[in-house]
């Protein structure tokens, strides 16, 4: 009978030394992956709250009253918020007519955008209304459009989205009310936003297509 070769104690360490390596270097790539992923996470998530911000900046920028439903909603304000999102959207001021009063706002858009925010639970109803900061925005139903003041308003509230828990048909939204007079720049000229003023519970309901639309503003207990 042949004798079993012994295994060279260099053999045997060196082999060690491999699995060892082997495995050290599968662990790096398992945590370089594992990163990348947590970082791509992040972002896409970072992203996701842009958007809700950008979708409710125009909803909180005047601090409307709070509402359970929002068939429940003061509508003068919803059509005032609806007007201030056209205005805030980046729409050309070229393309719209003139007159002493102001910009002439042709209703269609208003009743859009209040769509787009709101939803098709709450009708329209068209007339003069209050655009907060001593800003009025004069209807005209013989022209069919809202006249805009020519004039500067800062915003009382900026959001700032703490928290986002997204449901089936819906996504309520912790939301900082940051004041937008209390923001402060740094030595190095950088803008620091200010800690929230109040927080708020925002429900946003999904439209098949991917959209929301505001379906509550509650106080947060």
């Amino acid at each position: 009978m042949e004798h079993a070769k012994k295994r060279s104690p260099l053999n045997f360490i060196v082999g060690l030394t491999v699995v060892i390596l082997t495995v050290i270097g599968f662990i790096s790539v398992a945590d370089f992956v594992y990163g990348k992923i947590q970082v791509t996470a992040n972002k896409a998530r970072q992203e996701q709250v842009q958007v809700y911000e950008d979708f409710i900046s125009p909803v909180i920028m005047n601090d409307p009253d709070t509402f359970d439903d929002i068939t429940k909603a003061n509508l003068q304000q919803l059509l005032s918020i609806a007007i201030w999102s056209v205005i805030d959207s980046g729409a050309d001021p070229e393309k719209y007519e003139y007159t002493d009063g102001g910009m002439l706002m042709p209703q269609k858009e208003v009743e859009d955008e209040f769509l787009s925010l709101f939803g098709s639970e709450v009708a329209i109803s068209h007339g003069t209304v209050d655009g907060g900061e001593g800003v009025i925005f004069s209807y005209s139903k013989k022209k069919q459009c809202y006249i805009i003041p020519i004039t500067g308003i800062m915003p009382i509230y900026l959001p700032d989205v703490r928290q986002a828990d997204e449901k089936e048909n819906s996504v309520v939204l912790t939301v900082g009310y940051l004041a937008s007079a209390d923001w402060v720049q740094d030595s190095e000229g950088n803008m620091v936003p200010p800690e929230p003023g109040k927080f708020m519970k925002i429900t946003l309901g999904k439209n098949s297509d991917g959209t929301f639309f505001v379906k509550a503003i509650q106080n947060i207990d």
